[in-house]
């Protein structure tokens, strides 16, 4: 599969076929729901009374599940890459060739992904991510364990913090444990998350609720035409019998029915969440040796991040409803240049993997943050209940009452435009609801203000905020590459600001602060950034 002689142009095994049709299916997928889905389905009506168009359907779908094979193939014959003494080569391209230059010295973290596949045949695939980059700049795809040992090795010898991969997870053909990827020492291990942790993961996921109404809706939804025609007759006349019999049962009979229904659709859609964290978080350990963070997780597939505690900007400790509960916390470390939003991802871009911790207690969280801060900005909690953060300027609750009315005056704006336009919609209702909407607005404006704060010391800020749940946003000042203080007409009149901070991950924001505070926080800030003599990075 790979020359043996040290410097050769290599390949990646024929598996990585798989990994590059991937990619093309996802890139054209993302596409397709963004600009095309819609006159896709527009077009239905118009050719389902075709049969040349219908017959003609089976060679489209063959073609298109042809193509994205035979361009993975195309791509996987075009990729080649060389490990150098100091730096990684990968050539790779079609009719577009792309040829990056890696030195070891820019790597900041080490990534690898083990399939199902991968660990049947002894493989592996392997990212280096650097800074300054939104996406991975270095990424062997399916590689044997021997050479991902040899990148491995190379790596280390400039940048001994990196150490190395505990690839494990039962590979048949990896290297003896102790030797190559598993040569570090596993470290010592700060976290280990069992199955009882799974379901909590679960519930606390945010996609809980979407699941459980989408579970409830789908048969709303699914009108497919007059193909299942007579299935839908046969379940709208059990349904028909099934409501004649739920009407003639008493109003306890009924509330029951009901909870049980509810509890069923609730039961299916903590299933499909639970079984998701198991997909993903399986197994979950999290070490630290050295200066370095190891997280390694995943049922199928086996994701391992390796990352130095210097090259982290940013901690992020978020806590919802749920987490609340259970007294638990999840934990995201984020690096140079990550994307804070999967949203923001574009098509075909490869994001490194963040050090993501889907559940922790308090003292665990506190913990890491000492060791990524190496013992600094003390005074600095990354827990949201923590009494040392300070509220903004109450003057905040007023203006997001104000921008969520602006928000919500259009929809009551159409629906007085249709009652003057003799809809039979009344004027009187939508005044009422108007106007009942105000309290509610200024509630949800005083509960944001709430969980708005700020707490600093000598050396870190966090910014806390949020509105059911809370975050907090912890960093040092070192790390900063701008400060921004910026004043809204509102925070004019009132003498207050709102400060921007650049990190190379993103922007943190703490608004309605008083404007001498902010410019002495900003100051101080600068201060510290120009007074410390280590890389931010």
């Amino acid at each position: 599969m790979n020359p043996s002689a040290t410097g050769d142009w290599w390949r990646s095994s024929p598996f990585a076929i798989v990994f590059f049709a991937g990619n093309i299916v996802r890139t054209a997928g993302r596409a397709l729901i963004q600009g095309a889905l819609l006159p896709l389905i527009a077009t239905v009506p118009l050719v389902r009374d075709n049969p040349g168009i219908i017959g003609a359907l089976p060679l489209v779908f063959g073609a298109v599940l042809l193509l994205p094979l035979v361009a993975a193939i195309v791509q996987w014959a075009c990729f080649r890459f060389r490990i150098a003494e100091d730096r990684l080569l990968i050539r790779h391209g079609v009719f577009k060739k792309t040829a990056l230059d890696l030195p070891y010295e820019r790597v900041q973290g080490i990534n690898a992904r083990r399939s199902l596949v991968d660990r049947l045949f002894g493989l592996v695939t392997v990212t280096l991510d650097t800074s300054g980059s939104v996406q991975t700049e270095g990424r062997l795809p399916s590689i044997g364990m021997e050479v991902a040992d040899r990148l491995q090795r190379r790596v280390t010898a400039l940048r001994p913090g990196l150490g190395g991969l505990a690839a494990g997870g039962g590979s048949s053909a990896g290297t003896a444990r102790g030797r190559g990827l598993g040569a570090t020492r596993d470290g010592r291990m700060l976290l280990k998350l069992g199955p009882a942790d799974m379901v909590r993961i679960g519930l606390a996921n945010r996609n809980f609720i979407f699941v459980a109404a989408l579970i409830g809706v789908l048969g709303d939804l699914l009108r497919p035409g007059d193909l299942l025609d007579p299935i839908l007759a046969a379940v709208e006349a059990g349904l028909d019998s099934a409501a004649s019999a739920f009407t003639g049962l008493g109003t306890l009979a009924q509330l029951a029915l009901a909870a049980m229904v509810t509890a069923s659709i609730a039961g299916v859609a903590l299933l499909l969440t639970v079984t998701s964290a198991f997909l993903r978080h399986h197994d979950f350990t999290l070490r630290y040796d050295g200066g370095r963070f190891r997280s390694r997780a995943g049922l199928l597939t086996q994701r391992e991040v390796l990352v130095e505690a210097p090259k982290i900007q940013q901690l992020t400790v978020s806590q919802g409803l749920v987490l609340r509960g259970f007294r638990r916390y999840r934990l995201r470390a984020l690096p140079a240049a990550a994307l804070l939003s999967p949203d923001a991802v574009p098509a075909g871009v490869e994001v490194p993997d963040v050090l993501d911790v889907p559940l922790l207690g308090g003292r665990l969280a506190e913990h890491l943050r000492t060791l990524v801060f190496a013992g600094k900005a003390k005074g600095v909690s990354v827990l949201p209940r923590c009494r040392s953060f300070k509220r903004v300027s109450p003057w905040y609750i007023r203006a997001l009452a104000v921008r969520y009315c602006l928000v919500v005056a259009p929809v009551f704006g159409l629906l007085l435009f249709l009652a003057w336009a003799r809809v039979p919609v009344h004027t009187s209702t939508i005044l009422w609801w108007w106007a009942g909407s105000i309290p509610i607005m200024v509630l949800a404006a005083w509960q944001r203000w709430r969980r708005q704060g700020y707490a600093y010391d000598r050396d870190g800020l966090a910014s806390r905020s949020g509105f059911l749940g809370s975050e907090v946003k912890a960093f040092l000042m070192r790390k900063v590459q701008s400060v921004t203080v910026k004043q809204s007409p509102l925070q004019r009149r009132k003498d207050l600001a709102t400060l921007h901070v650049q990190l190379a991950c993103g922007i943190i924001t703490t608004p309605y602060l008083e404007h001498s505070a902010a410019c002495a926080l900003r100051d101080y800030i600068l201060y510290r950034v120009e007074s410390s003599r280590r890389r931010w990075h």
